[in-house]
């Protein structure tokens, strides 16, 4: 068994971490993945840097983190935007890790939105493998879904590059300079990162070097997540592009499947999906002013979906969606 745990830093929400969650655990295996949504980790103002950032700059990743632009440059870029070190970002992943006793050979991976000096979608502690980052945030400029995808599939490159790679050093002499549709290409003009997330492969050469060190039972478990997560980036984007649509399929147990899209599961957060099964019963459709007289409805269905079993927090949630002056459901 290979634990992964994920923490995040207080400006990432909580619906894009459950959901992010969600999409790892779609296949069982010997990659766990647990998570900690109440890790608020957070950045002390010493440990920001504002730097400004010209376009070309936001695009691609890199090592040259001392260059400065003139904010006259043009009219949109550069921006200035506050920046955190590598060695921040894996000290705050090693002091979790100390605080919480978790095994140095178990995955801690930080998720933020505060990008990082170079730029990096993500990486690991070249000194503690098992420590990483995942930038959260500037998704939408590099494919058109929702980050949670992009993200879950650089949380399952992380735990596989670390097999593949001993030390930042051999990244330079392995991964694909040239975008191959792999989980190890380099990806400098970050836009060429959409071809490795369509094709959600692993090249043979990689394979080779996994297939030597890693249990196969979790190659197959990670290759079928990021196959879920290839169905449903595309289905995402093939949705709004007027494809057919699909029959709902709603299980016992509330999960929500399309048939005609490889009966995959659509995610939702608790409440998401609450409101949603609530407008299912109700088509001739729910003034949100009026949510507050489908209480019990809510109630029901809500402690249905919800992980909770504390009666309090469920009844807490619940009055919170039912109550439209704290727009909790708009």
């Amino acid at each position: 068994m290979m634990k992964i745990h994920l923490i995040k830093s207080e400006e990432v929400s909580r619906e894009l971490f459950t959901e992010v969650v969600d999409l790892l655990q779609v296949a069982p295996g010997p990659l766990q993945f647990e998570c900690d949504p109440d890790s608020m980790i957070s950045f002390d103002e010493e440990e920001l840097y504002p730097r400004w950032q010209s376009e070309s700059d936001f695009g691609k990743i890199t090592y040259l983190i001392n260059r400065e632009y003139n904010q006259k440059e043009d009219t949109s870029f550069p921006m200035e935007r506050d920046f955190v070190s590598w060695e921040t970002l894996f000290r705050k992943c090693k002091a979790y890790r100390e605080r919480h006793r978790i095994p140095d050979n178990e995955f801690v991976l930080l998720l933020t939105e505060v990008p990082n000096k170079q730029n990096w979608f993500a990486s690991l502690d070249d000194r503690m493998p098992f420590n990483g980052f995942i930038h959260t945030a500037d998704w939408r400029h590099f494919i058109d879904c929702s980050p949670s995808f992009p993200v879950a599939y650089e949380v399952v490159a992380l735990v596989l590059q670390k097999h593949i790679f001993t030390s930042h050093s051999e990244v330079a002499s392995i991964v694909h300079r040239t975008p191959i549709g792999c989980v190890n290409d380099y990806c400098e003009q970050k836009k060429e990162i959409i071809l490795k997330l369509r094709t959600a492969d692993i090249c043979k050469s990689c394979m080779d070097r996994l297939k030597a060190v890693v249990d196969p039972r979790a190659i197959h478990q990670a290759l079928k997540i990021m196959e879920s997560l290839r169905v449903k980036m595309l289905y995402a984007q093939n949705f709004r592009q007027d494809s057919p649509l699909s029959r709902l399929l709603i299980t016992r147990s509330k999960k929500i499947f399309l048939p005609e899209f490889e009966n995959i599961e659509i995610k939702m957060t608790p409440l998401e999906k609450t409101l949603y099964l609530l407008y299912l019963d109700h088509p001739e459709g729910i003034v949100n002013s009026n949510l507050g007289r489908h209480r019990e409805e809510l109630h029901r269905i809500y402690s249905r979906v919800s992980r909770s079993d504390e009666p309090e927090l469920i009844r807490e949630r619940v009055n919170e969606m039912a109550n439209f002056l704290t727009q909790s459901a708009v």
